[in-house]
């Protein structure tokens, strides 16, 4: 087993190299800057760094996990969710970023106001505020978890501090540069992530006995390889159309109508780039998906070879066999891709945090204060993001006992699902609101209701459990409160 300290250096260098990034980066740093890279990134670095933005820490370790753990997104059934994000991608695509290119948003929420008013805006940006804290510090929790139990515990270091450390390292290279920073940081944290995911592969299938070629077609021919699930119909989690539309959904909510994906987005220089970005995204994140898949499938196999005994949580797969089973090489690629899957997920959530905090809610575009004074602000603002994700993620880790990829996809179905059914109202119906007090109630009620139905719907509707169709039924609820509220039509407004 590779020797704690020598992870303490990598950790040390890997940052580093993002200190230097942030630096050459951040002469800029003004506001606009922080919050839209002035509207100058390349398409394509934006659509390279969006896939370690996307994969984060529950893609690396949980994925890999749960192929073998039965359930939800047991064998490859997961793929079927991913192809469902291609739809959503693709409706992102067409849809919402010629809307939000046409209304020129710094936050997305902001075209909330512009079509439905005041209170749909801030009842839209609060609970994106809520959703992306709460899964930002689920995300994180599974890297500080890993990093607490093989590198700092050897010191005696408690797993709050581990934590602490974690978010104090992201802080000093993101408060300055922001999304004009993380642009580059993300290309450099994807390229660790994909780099060691590869050479995983390559040295998972030399203990195998097998090429990767021979090692891919072993993976498919092995039960785990399993795709496509249509036996059990609509009751089943694994359902093939219940994956496809719940990933469809998921994607939408999760990336079209979430400020830290799109804040990304809309860094392009236009909506022509943006669109490129994004359906290039899409296609390299599938592949990416199967090829985390199939190491999950190889992970399985190799420790049925060799006989290894199962860990309690599939979440432990991965890093257990890394650390204890693997040369010392494997264990390097496994740390710095975890350790840039960790990073490129949360650094980007803090810069949306702090964007949507004081556009939606300090009203930056419409303060008349100095730039250096909003800047100051903006600084605090971000410290203080940083320090509710500690707490939130201490939290966390005396709470959680479940696998951290169904939490967090269960977790959305509540929070995201007022957003979804905001935007869908704005977007699909030329109805106005009549009684605006009412809009937040309605957001509130929407993850009430929704919750009480799911919690039931074995017992009511025959066995049928909404899984990743539930961000459906919450955005139904919601779109249903404000028809409800609303009344007189309006020219329709994109």
């Amino acid at each position: 087993m590779l020797e704690p300290w020598i992870l303490v250096v990598i950790l040390l260098a890997y940052f580093l190299l993002l200190i230097g990034i942030s630096y050459l980066t951040s002469g800029d740093a003004s506001n606009d800057a922080f919050f839209r890279a002035n509207r100058s990134s390349k398409w394509y670095l934006v659509a390279f760094g969006m896939i370690g933005a996307s994969l984060s820490g529950v893609t690396f370790i949980s994925i890999p996990g749960v192929v073998g753990a039965g359930g939800v997104n047991q064998n490859f059934s997961y793929l079927q969710m991913v192809m469902g994000y291609l739809i959503g991608y693709a409706i992102i695509a067409t849809v919402l970023m010629p809307i939000y290119y046409r209304h020129n948003v710094t936050s997305i929420y902001e075209y909330l106001d512009h079509r439905l008013g005041l209170s749909a805006y801030k009842s839209g940006a609060a609970f994106f505020l809520i959703s992306r804290l709460i899964g930002s510090a689920f995300r994180m929790y599974i890297v500080a978890m890993v990093l607490h139990e093989f590198v700092f515990s050897h010191y005696s270091i408690p797993f709050w501090l581990t934590v602490l450390i974690s978010i104090f390292l992201i802080w000093v290279y993101t408060f300055r540069g922001g999304i004009k920073t993380i642009v580059i940081s993300d290309t450099f944290q994807t390229f660790c992530q994909l780099g060691s995911l590869v050479l995983t592969l390559v040295f998972l299938s030399e203990r195998l006995g097998m090429d990767v070629f021979g090692f891919l077609n072993s993976v498919m021919d092995s039960p785990y390889g399993k795709v496509f699930h249509f036996d059990n119909g609509w009751s089943d989690s694994n359902y093939f159309f219940k994956q496809l539309v719940g990933g469809m959904l998921i994607a939408l909510v999760m990336t079209g109508l979430d400020q830290d994906m799109m804040q990304k987005n809309l860094t392009c220089r236009n909506l022509k780039e943006a669109q490129w970005n994004m359906f290039s995204f899409s296609a390299l994140l599938f592949i990416v998906n199967f090829a985390f898949l199939s190491l999950g499938a190889g992970l399985y196999l190799f420790a049925a070879q060799e006989n290894i005994s199962l860990p309690e949580r599939s979440d432990q797969l991965f890093p257990m066999i890394a650390f204890e089973h693997m040369s010392s090489l494997v264990t390097i690629l496994f740390f710095l891709g975890l350790v840039a899957s960790n990073y490129a997920s949360a650094d980007s959530a803090l810069a949306s945090l702090t964007t949507s905090a004081c556009i939606d809610f300090l009203n930056f575009n419409e303060d008349s204060r100095p730039e250096a004074v909003k800047k100051k602000i903006r600084t605090r603002v971000h410290l203080i993001f940083s320090l509710l994700i500690f707490v939130v993620i201490v939290l966390f880790y005396w709470l959680n006992n479940d696998a951290v990829v169904n939490k967090i996809f269960q977790f959305a179905g509540y929070t995201y699902g007022p957003i979804l059914g905001l935007f869908a109202f704005a977007i699909g119906t030329d109805r106005e609101i009549r009684h605006q007090k009412y809009i937040p109630l309605v957001c509130i009620l929407g993850p009430v209701l929704s919750w009480l139905i799911s919690e039931n719907s074995a017992a009511w509707m025959g066995g049928f459990t909404f899984g990743n169709l539930l961000v459906a039924l919450n955005g139904l609820i919601c779109f249903v409160g404000l028809w409800m509220i609303s009344d007189k039509k309006i020219p329709h407004v994109l």
